[in-house]
């Protein structure tokens, strides 16, 4: 018999990781789909430009606009991932104790930055891969959008 059912043979740990990764992608595109709704009517009214005349290029700026931020966010928080604002991070950490606790090795700071990045790299992170589905959503949209408007032009 065929398994049918993806949560067979998988632990529960896996299981919430798939189902916080589906609930993380519902809610990055339902705010995806508000910034294009509310950039669709700021492009509009703001711009003046004529609906009927300029509908396509609208359409474009509208999905361009989320696919631009998502793709941004989903590049930084990799470059994050990767340990470029570590440094900064355990350096503002370092200061704040400094100020808040006499002495440092009594904070649950790490003694070293070593110790901080080894502590950070073991930690398992969470994927978000959704945020670069959703920005090449939205860009694929405005290409073909911005590709009808180009075509539509009186010659």
């Amino acid at each position: 018999m065929e398994n049918n059912r993806p949560e067979e043979g998988k632990t529960p740990e896996q299981v919430r990781q798939r189902k916080a990764y589906w609930i993380s992608f519902a809610i990055a595109f339902g705010v995806s789909l508000a910034l294009a709704v509310g950039s669709f009517f700021l492009i509009k009214e703001g711009f003046g430009l004529d609906f009927e005349t300029h509908k396509w290029r609208i359409f474009a700026d509208t999905f361009t606009l989320p696919g631009v931020t998502f793709l941004m966010v989903f590049l930084l928080v990799k470059v994050s991932n990767f340990g470029a604002f570590d440094a900064l991070a355990y350096s503002v950490r370092l200061a704040l104790t400094l100020i808040i606790h006499s002495n440092v090795r009594k904070s649950k700071l790490p003694a070293n930055y070593r110790d901080y990045r080894l502590a950070k790299m073991s930690k398992k992170r969470a994927s978000v891969n959704y945020l670069l589905f959703i920005g090449i959503f939205y860009l694929v949209l405005a290409v073909i959008f911005i590709g009808i408007y180009y075509a539509n032009l009186p010659q």
